[in-house]
């Protein structure tokens, strides 16, 4: 029975990663969005609303882009000419650009890019590092849940003690399809020749704190 969850919660898991990876996006900066445009390897970007012609305020749009197999976001604040002393309490690390627009910038960077509308994002969770709809936290959270549920009341994990794969699930972001993977049967992975040596949680604690200073 516990394979069948195990196996089944994997799929959940590298279904998550698949559409993280695919729709989801990374945080940048505009110099990432510029460097890609003067490279050549950006065609489309798409831009949430700015300011309309006269008003006089500030605004933050965002900018999405694909470069390479990732796509990428970044936050713009956009400050109506005359109003520059605004930049200086709010922009923080975001970039600023002075003007109603955002898009007007991108084209005057690159004539040729494709500028799609698109509105605000009002919610989006974060998955692996990635900026993704809210809907595909419910699939995580099921990953989550199929997952303490196998390492709590299942058999005895194969290659860690259950404390050890604790550790390694929360300190690790692949820790729980890494755990699905090596703490039972998987073909064609052979089995443990010794399945009394087992890492035990101390040392798997150790070896998440260094795993998380070298990140």
């Amino acid at each position: 029975m516990f394979d069948v969850v195990r196996w089944w919660t994997l799929v959940v898991w590298i279904f998550v990663m698949a559409v993280a990876v695919t729709i989801g996006s990374r945080t940048g900066q505009l110099s990432d969005l510029e460097s890609d445009l003067k490279a050549g390897g950006v065609t489309s970007v798409m831009v949430t609303p700015g300011l309309p012609p006269g008003a006089e305020g500030v605004t933050t749009q965002s900018v999405f882009w694909r470069s390479g197999v990732l796509n990428h976001r970044a936050d713009v604040l956009m400050i109506t000419p005359g109003d520059e002393s605004l930049a200086s309490p709010s922009s923080g690390d975001m970039a600023v650009r002075w003007g109603y627009d955002i898009a007007q910038h991108i084209t005057d960077e690159d004539s040729a890019v494709l500028i799609t509308r698109i509105p605000q994002r009002s919610s989006y969770g974060v998955v692996y590092g990635f900026e993704v709809p809210m809907w595909l936290l419910v699939f995580a959270l099921a990953g989550a849940v199929g997952t303490f549920t196998v390492l709590v009341s299942g058999p005895q994990p194969w290659r860690a003690t259950r404390w050890a794969w604790l550790w390694i699930i929360i300190s690790a972001g692949i820790g729980p399809p890494l755990f699905l993977i090596l703490a039972g049967p998987t073909p064609p992975l052979r089995s443990p020749r010794e399945q009394h040596r087992r890492l035990t949680g101390g040392w798997a604690f150790v070896v998440a704190l260094l795993c998380q200073s070298l990140l």
